[in-house]
């Protein structure tokens, strides 16, 4: 039976694979993965939000601002290896 579970196989009658693919169309989860009760955006966002008089939507909150961190190149002049 595992191996009908991941697809098609050959040599075993349609009927069991038909019903192995019913099966799982109808499993209902307990929780549903779409529920989310807390998001958290980032900044940009929020802004993009209120822009559209959304601001105010329960559960969107905030994100925490990550620490801003320099990137440094490696080459001098940051423009690669262009040469003039």
């Amino acid at each position: 039976m595992r191996r009908i579970q991941r697809g098609p196989v050959r040599g075993i009658s349609l009927k069991l694979q038909e019903e192995e693919r019913e099966r799982r169309m109808y499993f209902v989860p307990d929780e549903s993965a779409i529920k989310i009760d807390h998001i958290e955006i980032d900044k940009e966002t929020i802004e993009m939000l209120a822009s559209l008089g959304m601001s105010d939507l329960p559960g969107v909150e905030k994100q925490a601002d990550a620490p801003v961190v320099p990137v440094f190149s490696s080459r001098p002049g940051g423009y690669g290896d262009r040469k003039l």
